[in-house]
């Protein structure tokens, strides 16, 4: 058998995956003190050999990351021999190299103090760059949403649909959900003005007049480089344009700004709170821990 621990993190997620895998469930009450640290009650004291902590790294991510160090340390303690931490956002993975003289590597630390846990791996969905699990894949799983994407798309009998990334860094990305719908993907080139500073993004040289067109990346924060990507491509007489991103932060309105310059859809996952959430974590997160 195998108890799954629905961390505060978006706890519906490792409520859906107990039921999927018919596992035990253990839900975690919890509540913040006045001077903001967090108090949490697991549901029972006692887990299986075999536990699953489920646990994003949501708002807000210092809490929550402190919450799932503690239910792996807690998971021990009642009981977890083989502790396998599920995070469907990772939170502080962008932050992957020192850009600033003094600068804090975060996504490093972070990794620090989960292998520190008695957790032995974690899985993730669509870290910001997979570069960074170089020499790490014994203990992190990182797997993509972008199939899941594939599969929505397929049923809207899209018109020669074409995808593309926001940068070349998100290139493979959005190859993988290319396979899926068997079409064909880009990726923008950005320019920096040496003058102003300004950041202009324009596709390849493609004919892409009345096609449908689906932006795709692992994270929108405030959208400001997908709302100059729908743009540019609106712009070159797209028919329609799909957005989508595994996990969908939407600061400052970001959504609105989205859907203002021009985007007729939004989709994402259900990593992070949002309503554009289409695609549920669980189903995916279960394939993967399955196949191991």
């Amino acid at each position: 058998m195998t108890t799954i621990i629905s961390g505060p993190g978006q706890p519906h997620i490792g409520e859906e995956l107990a039921e999927l895998l018919q596992a035990d469930h253990i839900s975690v009450e919890h509540k913040f003190f006045p001077d903001g640290e967090r108090d949490m009650i697991l549901s029972k004291e006692q887990c299986d050999p075999k536990t699953i902590i489920v646990q994003s790294l949501s708002p807000p991510q210092d809490s929550n990351l402190v919450s799932l160090l503690q239910l792996a340390y807690t998971a021990e303690e009642f009981g977890a021999k083989e502790i396998t931490l599920v995070t469907p956002y990772l939170a502080y993975a962008a932050k992957d190299r020192r850009i600033l003289t003094g600068e804090v590597v975060s996504i490093f630390n972070v990794f620090k103090m989960i292998e520190a846990t008695p957790a032995q791996n974690l899985y993730m969905i669509d870290i910001h760059n997979p570069d960074v699990l170089k020499g790490r894949e014994d203990f992190y799983q990182n797997f993509s949403a972008m199939p899941a994407f594939g599969e929505y798309y397929q049923k809207k009998n899209l018109q020669d649909p074409l995808i593309l990334a926001p940068d070349e860094g998100a290139k493979e990305r959005v190859k993988i959900m290319g396979e899926v719908l068997e079409a064909p993907t880009d990726y923008f080139e950005k320019s920096r003005d040496p003058v102003t500073g300004e950041t202009t993004m324009k596709p390849h040289e493609l004919d892409v007049e009345q096609r449908d067109v689906i932006i795709a990346d692992e994270l929108i924060r405030t959208g400001g480089t997908i709302v100059k990507a729908v743009e540019a491509v609106k712009k070159m007489g797209v028919k329609n344009v799909f957005v989508a991103s595994t996990h969908l932060m939407l600061l400052d309105g970001a959504d609105k700004k989205i859907f203002d310059a021009g985007a007729a859809e939004l989709i994402g996952t259900d990593s992070l709170p949002s309503k554009y959430a289409v695609i549920p974590a669980a189903p995916l997160i279960k394939e993967q821990l399955e196949e191991g």
